[in-house]
């Protein structure tokens, strides 16, 4: 799958990089007889078209000179600019081939001519690392959303060119260092309480029967671990809603007698008939009431609120969801608990079909317990039974999805922790809310699914899920481990009287700075800097414990910390300290510092040894830390950054609710998880005989039948799903999340997902589109398939040159919709401009997967072209491996990195392609080990 000029980029002797030589990148000599057939004689040394010789230019990129005068070739012939109007075209396969050729060429040329030999520039800490480098030296998480861009001129977002700050930055990391002290000795402030309130009698649980922040605050004691809100006691606002319904419609319905009674009177007739002529919705002219003569006010029938009281008459008599309400009050169990309704259900408490438990405003941020015992009604529908839980009812945000089994006679007890930070507790977002998967997404698809229902039914969704009671409890403080920037103080952490002594202070900070700047000990000038600071804030009035803070936070912002610095004193390469070595590694698999094991290692010299390196490797791997390795490689890797683009079509796809949203993106770091996890073949992300799933997946994949590699595991995890012979599931490009990143939410793009195999897949990425080429929307309002459509790109040699190989891979993958469902037949339906169909203006065909691969196979469907991907093992190795390089050295590969590259695949290939080995090949390597 890669062109000639890609081909020579693999041909790299091992040299040194003293010494090797720049290899040159070549076009097919083939092109210069068409230049020369078609351009030499108007760009001649004799007389140079507009100053452009092309007779001398040479078809090895060795200089950068060269380099730039091709691109100026590419871009004029991609413009149409030449030849001129008045000269024969170029014959559209051979300009194809040139610019297919030379595109590539310039891509690799680029690469190469901007190798940074290996050298690694030393850089900052990016945000995820800041953010668990303090979780790990102070316990706390804070928000890093504000602190400088990772992406930069993109890559990594561990790219050293990327990461630097400028002088007013510092001030911003300081302010953070010191609102993470602050939340940290909250901590532990609150842990030593815990401590000595555990001699005396402990609280039960809080059960109250109230639902809002002020009174759960109330009940709050200081000693309180947990509360518990019993959810029957929501039933007797359903019951008065129901009466106040009733007396609402009987009222409304004698104001709108009394209104027409009024108009009918010959001296309103011409009032009456202007407000009729105006009115866009029958009975719209009671609105104005007062200009009719006679009528009486909304507000003499009761209805008193801040509003136009006639929209409330009017909407009394409007939908009625009395019905709804009295099928609710005739559900079973509503003595021990409530059913989660739709809007207009449970007033006040769930005007979204949601039930709500507040975390106290006497408890701070900290690790807490969501536990809520629920069931499923026995008339439910299998979606149905499915619970979300999710924090702040205003934004709706998913946190977790759970399959419920229990019913009415065995109620089950979902469980789920979750974590409060000091800002979302100063923010109000600590109110936890539970609703059934899909129900109410947003506005739009809840009242859509409530109109299906009543079509269906006559009354409304069944109420599907019961729920007995919810809890909030609180994770002790004091049985938390002392973080070891803390722990490493060594001092009392509340306010004293007296501040240490001189000599304790000065140890104390050394022992936090050292651990602080992950095992390198500052400087003795160093330290007495940070003691005249914390004397001057004693000095101007604060407390011993404040002018510790502060004096902390100055480490926080200092070069030491926020930076990885690897000192060199020349270009040279040297191999990389121990403790250099020890932080790479656990920013790498961990992107957070190294732990006290690395660090002894470390300063024993045995790190280094390749076996205690290896055995390291695989702790860490083994480790849960590692899962930020997998979600911050795969993220940016794969581009799932794209899965966030778009908001699908819930109409035309209402099974992509925003749980199997969640879960179809994290089934790719579950998936790769499992691999790392289990040691399994990179080449499974290919095509697989498993997929790794959790209930929700499950369903929406129709896999309900299949067998589990944990059979009868309950909850939400994810777990390993063998497939049924002949499935389309099993790989990357059976998942969801990789099909929908592939579409705009509401129709398929054969070229993303054909540009997205190419780069990820296939390692052979097309260069970038051109400018000035004319897209395939010029066609939009006309009735073509999809590959209709598609032909567009085959009509300009231009187009023609990247989209021959681009779009029979994606037109393989049409079997699959946007939102990642099988499918057998597409449709397109033409739309005016407000977006509305246009009636008789679609079109419906049966899709054909079979594709011709540009200098490839001819293919009959999309299970042939998924084994001709999966067939293609070193070149997807080679690609994941020289993303791996990028992300653990913090730079852009070059040709230089071509015999690791070949190196790690070998290794790899001999282990069936085993994911760790690709990890294990490069942290042994000169490379990683280097400076």
């Amino acid at each position: 799958m890669k062109s000639l000029a890609v081909l020579v980029m693999l041909a790299v002797c091992g040299a040194s990089l003293a010494t090797a030589e720049m290899p040159g990148v070549s076009l097919p000599a083939e092109h210069r007889a068409l230049l020369e057939s078609h351009c030499f004689q108007c760009h001649n040394a004799d007389e140079p078209s507009g100053q452009v010789r092309l007779d001398d230019l040479p078809l090895s990129f060795t200089h950068l000179e060269t380099a730039e005068r091709w691109q100026k070739i590419l871009n004029v012939l991609n413009a149409g600019e030449m030849p001129p109007e008045d000269q024969p075209p170029l014959p559209k396969q051979a300009k194809a081939d040139l610019l297919d050729d030379l595109a590539h060429a310039l891509v690799v040329a680029r690469k190469r001519l901007n190798d940074q030999g290996g050298a690694i520039t030393m850089r900052r800490l990016n945000r995820r690392e800041y953010g668990n480098t303090l979780r790990d030296l102070l316990g706390v998480k804070i928000n890093v959303s504000e602190l400088p861009s990772d992406s930069g001129t993109g890559g990594f977002d561990t790219f050293g060119q990327n990461l630097f700050i400028s002088a007013t930055q510092i001030e911003q990391y300081q302010s953070l260092g010191r609102e993470a002290l602050e939340e940290a000795f909250a901590r532990l402030a609150e842990a030593e309480a815990e401590q000595s309130q555990a001699k005396q009698p402990q609280e039960s649980a809080a059960r109250f029967s109230i639902h809002t922040n002020r009174q759960v605050s109330a009940i709050s004691a200081p000693g309180l671990r947990k509360v518990r809100f019993e959810c029957e006691t929501a039933n007797e606002k359903v019951s008065a809603y129901v009466v106040e319904q009733q007396l609402a419609r009987e009222r409304a319905q004698k104001w709108m007698d009394a209104v027409d009674e009024a108009a009918a009177r010959p001296e309103n007739t011409e009032v009456v008939a202007a407000l009729k002529q105006a009115e866009r919705r029958p009975g719209e002219y009671r609105r104005s009431w007062e200009q009719i003569r006679g009528a009486p006010s909304p507000e003499s029938f009761g209805f008193q609120t801040l509003e136009n009281n006639a929209d409330k008459a009017q909407q009394a008599l409007g939908e009625n969801w009395q019905g709804y309400h009295e099928y609710y009050l005739s559900r079973p169990a509503l003595d021990r608990g409530a059913y989660l309704g739709v809007k207009a259900l449970h007033p006040n408490l769930m005007a979204l079909g949601h039930l709500e438990l507040p975390v106290p405003d006497t408890w701070k941020g900290g690790d807490y317990i969501f536990r809520v015992q629920v069931a499923a009604a026995n008339d439910s529908l299998p979606e149905q039974r499915f619970l979300e839980v999710g924090l702040h009812p205003r934004n709706g945000k998913v946190l977790a999805t759970y399959p419920i089994h229990g019913t009415l006679d065995k109620p089950q007890i979902v469980e789920m922790p979750f974590t409060l930070t000091r800002e979302q507790v100063d923010a109000g977002d600590r109110t936890l809310w539970v609703r059934e998967k899909g129900s109410w997404d947003n506005n739009e698809e809840g009242i859509r699914k409530r109109q299906e229902a009543v079509k269906r039914n006559g009354i409304g969704p069944v109420l599907a899920l019961w729920i007995d009671w919810m809890e909030i409890e609180r994770v002790s403080q004091a049985t938390r481990p002392l973080p070891a920037g803390l722990a490493a103080l060594g001092l009392p952490l509340q306010d004293q009287a007296t501040p240490p002594s001189v000599d304790e202070l000065q140890s104390a900070l050394r022992r936090f700075a050292t651990v602080a700047f992950r095992g390198h000990t500052p400087s003795e000038t160093y330290i007495e800097s940070l003691l005249s600071v914390y004397y001057s804030y004693l000095q101007s009035g604060a407390t011993a414990t404040s002018a510790l803070k502060d004096t902390l936070s100055i480490v926080l912002a200092s070069p030491m910390f926020l930076y990885l610095a690897e000192p060199a004193s020349d270009t040279t390469q040297r191999p990389l300290s121990d403790l250099e070595l020890a932080t790479r590694l656990s920013y790498f698999l961990w992107s957070a510092p190294p732990d006290a094991i690395l660090l002894n290692l470390a300063g024993s010299g045995d790190l280094s040894e390749p076996d205690v390196l290896a055995a390291q490797t695989t702790r860490m791997l083994d480790d849960p830390r590692s899962s930020e390795f997998v979600h911050g490689f795969l993220y940016q890797w794969l581009d799932m950054e794209r899965f966030e683009f778009f908001e699908v079509n819930r109409p035309r796809y209402p099974r992509f609710d925003d749980s199997t949203r969640l879960s179809a993106k994290q089934e790719v770091y579950e998936t790769f998880a499992h691999l790392l996890r289990h040691d399994a073949p990179l080449t499974d992300l290919l095509k697989a005989d498993y997929v790794v799933i959790d209930p929700v997946l499950k369903q929406f994949y129709e896999l309900e039948d299949c067998a589990e590699s944990t059979p009868g595991q309950q909850g939400n995890a994810f777990r390993q799903v063998r497939l049924p012979h002949h499935s389309p599931r099993g790989g990357l490009l059976g998942m969801a999340a990789i099909n929908f990143m592939g579409s705009n939410g509401e129709q398929t793009s054969p070229v993303e997902r054909g540009v997205w195999v190419l780069r990820k897949l296939l390692n052979d990425p097309p260069p970038p589109a051109p400018a000035n080429i004319p897209q395939i929307e010029r066609l939009a309002g006309k009735l073509l398939t999809t590959r209709e459509r598609l032909r567009a790109h085959q009509e300009d040699p231009q187009c023609a040159s990247c989209h021959r190989k681009i779009d029979p891979i994606g037109c393989g993958l049409e079997n699959f919709d946007p939102i990642g469902q099988w499918r057998t037949e597409d449709s397109y339906q033409v739309k005016d401009d407000t977006g509305q169909p246009i009636p008789g203006s679609s079109k419906t065909w049966t899709i054909q997967a079979g594709v011709t691969l540009h200098a490839g196979p001819k293919l009959q469907d999309y299970f042939e072209l998924r084994d001709f991907i999966a067939s293609q093992s070193d070149d997807f190795a080679a690609g994941f491996s020289a993303a791996l390089i990028e992300y653990a050295l913090g730079r852009p590969v070059g040709f230089s990195d071509e015999p690791l590259i070949e190196a790690m695949v070998h290794s790899a290939r001999q282990t069936n392609y085993s994911t760790r080995e690709f990890i294990h090949a490069l942290t042994s390597s000169h490379s990683f080990r280097s400076k």
